[in-house]
């Protein structure tokens, strides 16, 4: 089943109601409800009614509008590692503020110094996961969908600073640059398009070699799969669980793809930038949808 968060046109954010995506419409759910009041409630049956609105005629917003938090993984696959000669014993994390959470067709405002876009599948927790296995938290996943995690690479470079630390060859405490944060590159407001729908786990067919692409204006610049991810969804659900509770509505992003080598040139996969630049950002996961966005320079 495709679910999905609309309103009319003439509705606002706090209107916006669960829907049911049957071809080109939607059918409102039997119990007039929001995808969180679902997501939380005992009953997971979703009956729709009516006759169904065409789907171009309404406003869609993302799966889940205000996610109570997204983890998202920052190195989960060969491409973004760079080779095939590293690796992760465990995954790398960070975190997205759920006020960033836009739907398709909104647009993102660009900073002057440029963002990367990034595919990601993302998978939305329908029940309370804590030191929950890969088995129990592949049960606690309420669907997919495809999230991006739109990122400003600029920022975590002007965050770098200089500290005094421990050499971990020699044991001398001396002057080191320490990376940035990338809490500011990835946190501006409409950093994290999400949907357009969320698929449920009975009509998801799995998720190795689901397609994963993003386009510029037509132009293609990433390309890869989900066979790629050395975490899948319910591997990185368990283990952020193991030390922090994941909710009903939470979020947690798997990761995403490399480049394509037209895309990318001499760079190295954090090098990749849209600069100043106006056009139309497309992701896309197979079987998910495309989640469109325009970009604007701020």
């Amino acid at each position: 089943m495709r679910l999905c968060t609309f309103s009319l046109e003439s509705e606002d954010l706090g209107e916006s109601r669960l829907g049911i995506v049957e071809g080109a419409r939607v059918f409102e759910a039997r119990e007039k409800m929001t995808m969180l009041e679902h997501l939380v409630s005992e009953d997971q049956e979703v009956v729709p009614v009516g006759k169904g609105l065409e789907l171009e005629r309404l406003r869609i917003f993302a799966p889940v509008p205000r996610p109570g938090k997204i983890v998202a993984a920052i190195v989960n696959t060969r491409g973004m590692l760079g080779g095939e000669d590293v690796g992760l014993d465990r995954p790398r994390l960070d975190m997205k503020a759920p006020s960033t959470v836009v739907g398709t067709g909104a647009t993102i405002l660009a900073p002057a110094s440029g963002i990367r876009p990034e595919v990601e599948l993302a998978a939305v927790i329908g029940k309370r996961l804590s030191k929950a296995d890969q088995g129990e938290a592949r049960k606690g996943i309420a669907g997919y969908t495809v999230l991006n995690d739109i990122t400003a690479p600029r920022d975590s470079k002007e965050d770098a600073y200089e500290a005094y630390r421990r050499d971990s060859k020699s044991g001398e405490i001396r002057k080191t640059t320490m990376r940035g944060p990338l809490f500011r590159s990835k946190n501006h407001d409409g950093f994290c398009p999400m949907g357009p729908c969320l698929l449920t786990p009975d009509e998801f067919k799995g998720q190795e070699g689901l397609r994963m692409t993003t386009r510029f204006d037509g132009q293609l610049i990433q390309d890869g799969s989900t066979s790629e991810y050395i975490f899948p969804p319910e591997a990185l659900a368990s283990y952020v669980s193991g030390f922090l509770t994941l909710e009903p509505g939470d979020v947690v992003s798997c990761g995403s793809v490399g480049w394509t080598r037209e895309a990318l040139g001499s760079n190295d996969p954090t090098e990749f930038v849209l600069k100043g630049q106006k056009g139309r950002l497309e992701v896309e996961i197979e079987g998910l949808g495309v989640l469109a966005n325009p970009l604007v320079p701020e």
